[in-house]
C-alpha cells in the first residue's frame, strides 16, 4: 500500500460546499472494528450518515470487521429510524438496490480498493477505542493520502494512552489525579509491593482503569485491599497497563473543544455537567437510558466554568488535537482535575458532544457539515506545504 500521488487524487478542499458546486463531496464514515467500543461507534457512526445532506454529500458508510476487514454498508443510508444499540448484520456485497445519485464501490476487503483511489475525498472517523482513535486508522489514512476528521496520528494515540498523555498534562501545569501504575508483566510477581503503594498514596476507595480504553470500560471501584487484585486483573483484560487513580468526590464536567472551519481555531463550548444515577459514570450510565443526567450548560459558577473551557483548551492545544475533542474533568473543591482528553467522541444520539454543540446553537448535521469542513481545511493547508496541487 503506497501512498497515492497528487495526480491520482481529487482535490477535496476544492469542493468545501459553496453554492454552484459541480458536484458532492464523497465522505466515508468509518465505523464498528475490532475495539471494546465497536457497538457505540456503530451507533456514532449511523447517526453521523443520517445528519450528513444527500443534497451536499455522497456518503459510504464503511464496517470494519472485528478481524479488520472493510467492508462498504450502502444498506445503512436507507435507515429512516435510530438504530439499534447492537450490531448490524454482517454485509458480504451490496444489499439490494444502490441509491439513485450515490457513488459507491464494490465491497473490496483491501483498505485502499474501498476508500482509495479517489473513490472518496474525505473520511469521517467514527472508530472508538483501540485501532480507530489511537493513531492507527489515522496513519493507515496518511498512507493513503485521504483527508479524515479529528486529530492527527501523535495526537490521537497520546490521547488514547491514558499514563503518556497525564505526563504530557502534567509537564505543562495540567493538573490531573494522583495515580499508581501497573504494569501487568511485572503485575504477579508485585502484587504486594503495588498494593502497598496504593494503600501509601492513594487510599481507599480508589479506582482502576485500563490505560488504553474509552467508554469505562474495564473501569472499577475498589473499596479496600481485598478488591484492589480483582479490579486491576479484570482492567488487565484489556491491555498490559493499568492505572489505579485516586478517587475524586466533586462535580463530574466535561467540555468540547470544536475548532473553527475558516480559521482552525479551537474553540470551547458549553460545559456539560454529569450527574450519574449509577456509583460513577460507568458504560451503563453512559449509554443506557436513564441511567444518568446530563445537564448544559452546567450548573458551576460562571467564573469557574470560565476556567473549566480555559483547561479544556490548554488539554486539545497541549495534545495536539485537531478538528474537535472532548475533555473529561472533575471541580473537585476549587480545583480542576483532568481526567482524560478524548480525540474521537461519542457522536450517537446520547452523546455528550452533540448536547453541548446543539446548546451552543449548534444542530447535529451542522457539526458534522463544520468537522468535515475542518477537516478539508487541514488537507488544503498540507497542500500548499508541501507544493502538492
Amino acid at each position: 500500500m503506497t501512498r497515492e500521488s497528487s495526480s491520482q487524487r481529487r482535490d477535496p478542499s476544492a469542493l468545501t460546499c459553496a453554492p454552484g458546486l459541480s458536484r458532492k463531496i464523497r465522505v466515508a464514515v468509518l465505523m464498528g472494528g475490532p475495539s471494546p467500543e465497536r457497538d457505540i461507534s456503530l451507533q456514532s457512526g449511523r447517526q453521523v450518515v443520517r445528519a450528513l445532506d444527500p443534497a451536499r454529500y455522497d456518503v459510504l458508510p464503511v464496517e470494519i470487521t472485528r478481524d479488520g476487514q472493510w467492508l462498504p454498508r450502502p444498506d445503512l443510508l436507507r435507515l429512516a429510524s435510530p438504530a439499534p444499540a447492537g450490531d448490524p448484520p454482517p454485509a458480504r456485497g451490496a444489499a439490494g438496490a444502490q441509491p439513485a445519485g450515490t457513488a459507491l464501490v464494490a465491497a473490496h476487503r483491501r483498505i485502499d480498493e474501498v476508500v482509495g483511489g479517489g473513490a472518496v475525498d474525505v473520511a469521517f472517523i467514527a472508530l472508538h477505542g483501540p485501532y480507530g482513535e489511537d493513531g492507527t486508522v489515522q496513519g493507515l489514512l496518511e498512507l493513503l493520502g485521504l483527508p479524515y476528521t479529528g486529530s492527527g496520528v501523535l495526537a490521537s494515540a497520546l490521547a488514547m494512552d491514558k499514563l503518556r498523555s497525564r505526563q504530557v498534562l502534567q509537564a505543562n501545569g495540567v493538573p490531573v489525579p494522583a495515580y499508581v501504575v501497573v504494569d501487568g508483566g511485572r503485575w504477579p510477581g508485585n502484587r504486594d509491593e503495588i498494593a502497598a503503594r496504593v494503600a501509601r498514596d492513594l487510599g481507599y476507595p480508589c479506582v482502576a482503569k485500563p490505560n488504553a480504553v474509552g467508554s469505562s470500560i474495564g473501569v472499577g471501584i475498589v473499596r479496600d485491599a481485598a478488591g484492589l487484585q480483582e479490579a486491576i486483573e479484570a482492567a488487565l483484560a484489556y491491555g498490559d497497563v493499568v492505572l489505579v487513580e485516586e478517587y475524586l468526590r466533586g462535580t463530574e464536567l466535561t467540555c468540547a473543544v470544536l475548532e473553527e472551519p475558516d480559521t482552525g481555531l479551537p474553540r470551547a463550548l458549553p460545559l456539560v455537567e454529569i450527574v450519574p444515577k449509577r456509583e460513577f459514570f460507568d458504560y451503563a450510565a453512559k449509554y443506557e437510558p436513564g441511567n444518568s443526567k446530563e445537564i448544559c450548560p452546567a450548573r458551576v459558577p460562571a467564573a469557574i466554568a470560565r476556567r473549566a473551557q480555559q483547561v479544556a483548551l490548554r488539554v486539545h492545544r497541549v495534545l495536539g488535537c485537531e478538528g474537535f475533542s472532548r475533555v473529561d474533568m472533575f471541580l473537585a473543591g476549587h480545583n480542576i482535575v483532568v481526567l482524560e482528553a478524548n480525540t474521537i467522541p461519542g457522536m450517537t444520539a446520547g452523546s455528550l458532544i452533540p448536547l453541548a454543540a446543539r446548546t451552543a446553537g449548534i444542530e447535529f448535521p451542522e457539526l458534522c457539515n463544520r468537522v468535515i469542513a475542518s477537516a478539508l481545511r487541514r488537507d488544503r493547508l498540507r497542500r500548499r506545504r508541501t507544493g502538492e496541487r
